[in-house]
């Protein structure tokens, strides 16, 4: 399950994402995401994403590969993706799939994550390895 909510006063987009999902799920939630930023009168680089992957589990390598063409090809790319993910098993594919843009990053908690998106660099990550 992908779900997407706005905060258009903090130009802030939610995505809560849970479960497995296939290459048609991603798009979809490439197009609902682009449909949210235009819906705020947002543009490229205009807004912030915060991703809770909290409740999704290992994803194929199809998806993968899908999530990171998204991240690459959307027209509407935010200023800064920060990913919460405080599964061990998932943090490497999490890592993989942000390694393909700059100002992304990934938490272990949705606090940290809102801090690094509007705050100065948070000092702290997780560990990724």
């Amino acid at each position: 399950m992908i779900s997407i909510t706005s905060d258009k006063s903090r130009s802030l987009l939610i995505a809560q994402m849970s479960g497995f999902f296939e290459p048609t799920d991603v798009q979809r939630f490439s197009d609902e995401k682009d449909a949210a930023v235009a819906a705020m009168g947002l543009g490229s680089g205009e807004y912030y994403m915060l991703v809770n992957t909290e409740g999704c589990v290992i994803q194929s390598q199809e998806v993968v590969a899908t999530f990171m063409r998204v991240i690459l090809q959307s027209p509407f790319r935010s200023r800064r993706l920060a990913v919460v993910r405080n599964d061990n098993l998932t943090r490497l594919q999490t890592r993989r799939i942000l390694s393909v843009r700059d100002e992304a990053e990934m938490f272990a908690s949705m606090t940290e994550a809102e801090q690094w998106l509007f705050d100065a660099p948070v000092e702290r990550r997780v560990a990724l390895g």
